[in-house]
C-alpha cells in the first residue's frame, strides 16, 4: 500500500519566496547604511564646520540721517574677517558702511535713515582654522570661564533709535550623518541708547551648546 506525499500549496511556496526576498533586501539595506557611514566619516570637511553670523537691525522712526557705531568680529589676535564690509548683505533700508578706528577699538559705522537691517554670514570648514570668536570694543567676554559681565562700547547720535545686535561663532561637528554637536560664543543686545554719543552698555554673552 502506497501513501501519496502531501501536496504543497502553490500559495505556501510563494509566501516562502517572499520572506526570502525580504530578508535579502534587509541585509542589503544594512550593508548600504554601513558603507554610507564609512564614506561620510572619510570626508573631513563634512564632519566639522564653523558658522559665523552677524546681524543688526536699527529701528529709527525718522527720515533724517543718523549715525550708529558698533563692534565687529575679530579672531583671538584682533584680526577681522577679510572683506567683512564688502560681504554684508542689506536686508532692509539703504545703510552706508565704513570701518573706523576709535579710542575703544575698530568699529562699524552705519549711516542710514529709517529702519535698516543687514547681516554678514560665513560658513567655513573647520580645517580652515578661521575662528572669529570675539568682537571689538568689548570686555568681559573672552572665553568660557570669563566671569563677566560683558560690556561693549557703542555710539548713536539718536536716543530714540532702537538697536538689535547679534553675533555668533558656532563650531559644529557631525557625530553621524544625522546628529551634530558643538557650540560657540554668542553676543547680543536689544536696546535704546542711554542718550547720545559714546556709551558702554551691558550685553548678553554666553556659550551656545549643540548636543
Amino acid at each position: 500500500m502506497t501513501t501519496d506525499a502531501p501536496m504543497q500549496s502553490p500559495k505556501s511556496g510563494l509566501g516562502m519566496n517572499k520572506k526570502k526576498i525580504l530578508v535579502i533586501a534587509a541585509i542589503i539595506v544594512v550593508l548600504l547604511v554601513a558603507v554610507a557611514s564609512v564614506s561620510w566619516f572619510s570626508l573631513q570637511d563634512r564632519i566639522g564646520t564653523r558658522s559665523h553670523h552677524y546681524t543688526v537691525r536699527i529701528e529709527a522712526n525718522t527720515t533724517e540721517e543718523y549715525v550708529v557705531r558698533l563692534p565687529v568680529p575679530v579672531d583671538i589676535s584682533g584680526r577681522m574677517p577679510p572683506y567683512f564690509v564688502q560681504d554684508i548683505e542689506i536686508l532692509m533700508g539703504y545703510p552706508v558702511f565704513a570701518l573706523e578706528e576709535y579710542d575703544y577699538g575698530t568699529g562699524l559705522e552705519v549711516r542710514a535713515s529709517g529702519y535698516v537691517e543687514f547681516e554678514w554670514t560665513k560658513v567655513w570648514p573647520e580645517s580652515w582654522n578661521e575662528i572669529y570668536g570675539n568682537i571689538t570694543m568689548t570686555t568681559g567676554a573672552e572665553g568660557w570661564d570669563d566671569p563677566g559681565p560683558a560690556r561693549s562700547w557703542i555710539f548713536s547720535d539718536r536716543s530714540d533709535a532702537r538697536i538689535y545686535f547679534l553675533y555668533s561663532c558656532i563650531n559644529s561637528h557631525m557625530e553621524t550623518p544625522v546628529f551634530s554637536s558643538g557650540g560657540g560664543p554668542m553676543f547680543d543686545f536689544y536696546l535704546y541708547p542711554n542718550g547720545t554719543g559714546w556709551q558702554q552698555i551691558e550685553i548678553s554673552y554666553g556659550w551656545m551648546v549643540i548636543n
